[in-house]
């Protein structure tokens, strides 16, 4: 069975709730739950003040196999942000504008 979990949004106090609330427990750093495995739906980052701490407790769930991803607009804007467009020399994939910068 599969617990399927989006929109964090760097909230990762409300994920640990989540998590528990949904009989996950924490061994060794990753969170697991004995018969379940969750399905992240992406949007990890963005507005929320703990996306780092969203990212150390999804990551290693992944990495030990108690979940899987899938990324989300956020972290796909959050890419393009950042990836040079190769075919317009000294622009990205994603607009530097304000209201994209602020993201």
């Amino acid at each position: 069975m599969y617990d399927l979990i989006g929109d964090i949004h760097g909230h990762a106090s409300e994920l640990v709730k989540l998590l528990a609330a949904l009989g996950y427990s924490r061994h060794k750093g990753v969170y697991k739950h004995p018969e379940r495995q969750a399905i992240f739906l992406g949007d990890f980052i963005d507005r929320g003040p703990q996306i780092r701490e969203t990212l150390e407790i999804v990551r290693p769930m992944i990495d030990a196999g108690f979940a899987l991803s899938v990324m989300g607009n956020h972290e796909l804007n959050a890419l393009a942000y950042h990836t040079p467009d190769p075919d317009k020399p000294g622009e990205y994939l994603r607009k530097h504008s304000d209201k994209n910068t602020k993201q």
